[in-house]
């Protein structure tokens, strides 16, 4: 199996103020093709550094690839690490600086001397096209090896790859393929759900290993096989093995996410849904409109953060809200109720909770959520208790009336759950 190392270049990523998508994702399709990823490097905007890791990186991989550092700045220093790591010394492409120029004619902007620093390339390298941005990838051949300094935004990155890198290298190494499938699960914690799938998750080729996600359980299934074909294969049957254990809570695969598969079920059922949020602020209503294709379910949501809110918009009896609290069943349900009214969408779903930090009682702790479900002719709520900061309450909040909704519309009714 050829070998890769890849180097992530930006002081961002050391401060953790980006998170790496990139390289998880390099990894995972480089394997499907043959090629195993054995160290990864992250360093910042530092010339000695980024070379230094250029260079170890280069000791023994087959392939190197560098993430990010493309760009016009000063802290852009990916084509001079790649440089002074080969001694191939950077030379001025004149196809790459008119590029630059009838690009920013395109858009009515002009150019300036920093721009064309993404003009230079090592001596002997090839540019990579990038549609997507200003900042032309590199290939270079050097020394028996294969370098790729790739952009680091990931509407740039994932094209170069998808479209120009994998190819690339698919027809250059041959080896084992590795292939992994993701499936997603919801309704159920991963020790429960491990303990379903019992020997599965100690097999050895298909692996099945769970993977931490928050609000929901994954499991990767990866086979290796002479060739994608066979690995594809050990995987499908793995994949039904896991799901004649677990099927139920199953909704999708690799990155679909719960939202996604929930339109694609209301659009195969033509029925619709409306939202009425309290803690949530519209995050529930956000995730739905995320999807393309969203307007042929989604009819729209209420954010009524206040009592006055929730009696104006929703119709929610003030002595409900007296006798019980905001942060109640009745309410979730009258919510839900009144979202439907409104709206009259074959589905409604309301949201009412503390988040925190803040807010929290002994009778009504910090984390609790109540989620009221309507349709025409019933209604359902259910309790929660969350435990997290306030971003991860209202995260587990969304995905459980998300997931609420997917059993509800799968029985066909509230009355059924």
């Amino acid at each position: 199996m050829a070998r890769a190392e890849v180097v992530s270049i930006g002081t961002e990523l050391l401060l953790g103020q980006i998170v790496d998508t990139n390289a998880p994702l390099l990894g995972q399709r480089l394997a499907e093709i043959g090629i195993g990823v054995y160290r990864r490097y992250t360093v910042g905007d530092n010339l000695e550094r980024a070379t230094e890791a250029i260079q170890r990186a280069l000791q023994e991989a087959d392939v190197v690839f560098t993430i990010g550092g493309l760009g016009p700045t000063e802290d852009d220093l990916t084509r001079d690490a790649i440089a002074e790591a080969t001694g191939c010394p950077l030379i001025h492409d004149e196809n790459l600086a008119e590029h630059l120029r009838q690009l920013f004619r395109s858009r009515g902007l002009t150019t300036n001397d920093r721009q064309f620093r993404q003009a230079m390339r090592p001596e002997g390298s090839a540019s990579l096209p990038n549609p997507h941005g200003t900042a032309p990838g590199i290939r270079l051949e050097w020394n028996g090896q294969l370098i790729y300094a790739l952009p680091g935004p990931r509407h740039e990155f994932v094209p170069m790859l998808e479209k120009i890198v994998l190819p690339d290298l698919a027809q250059r190494f041959v080896g084992e393929a590795i292939v992994s499938r993701v499936l997603r699960l919801t309704g159920i914690g991963e020790s429960k759900a491990e303990e379903m799938l019992g020997e599965l998750t100690r097999s050895e080729n298909p692996t099945v290993a769970p993977l931490a996600h928050v609000a929901e359980t994954h499991f990767r299934i990866t086979a290796r096989g002479k060739d994608k074909a066979q690995a594809e294969a050990l995987i499908a049957e793995m994949e039904q093995r896991v799901r004649e254990r677990v099927g139920e809570f199953v909704y999708g695969i690799d990155d679909q996410t719960l939202a996604m598969a929930l339109v694609d079920l209301l659009k195969s059922k033509r029925q619709t849904v409306a939202t009425a949020e309290s803690c949530t602020g519209g995050l529930l209503g956000a995730k739905l409109t995320e999807i393309a294709g969203s307007s042929e379910v989604f009819l729209g949501g209420f954010v009524t953060y206040s009592n006055e809110m929730k009696q104006r918009y929703l119709g929610v009896p003030a002595e409900i809200l007296e006798s019980y609290g905001a942060v109640s069943e009745p309410v979730a349900r009258a919510m839900a109720e009144g979202a439907l009214r409104q709206t009259g969408a074959n589905w409604a779903i309301g949201i009412t909770g503390i988040a925190g930090p803040g807010g929290g009682s002994e009778d009504k702790p910090v984390g609790l959520v109540f989620i009221g479900l309507a349709d025409a002719n019933a209604s359902h709520t259910a309790r929660y208790q969350f435990i997290g900061d306030r971003a991860v309450v209202r995260e587990r909040a969304v995905q459980a009336a998300l997931t609420l909704l997917r059993k509800a519309v799968l029985l066909g009714s509230c009355g059924s759950l």
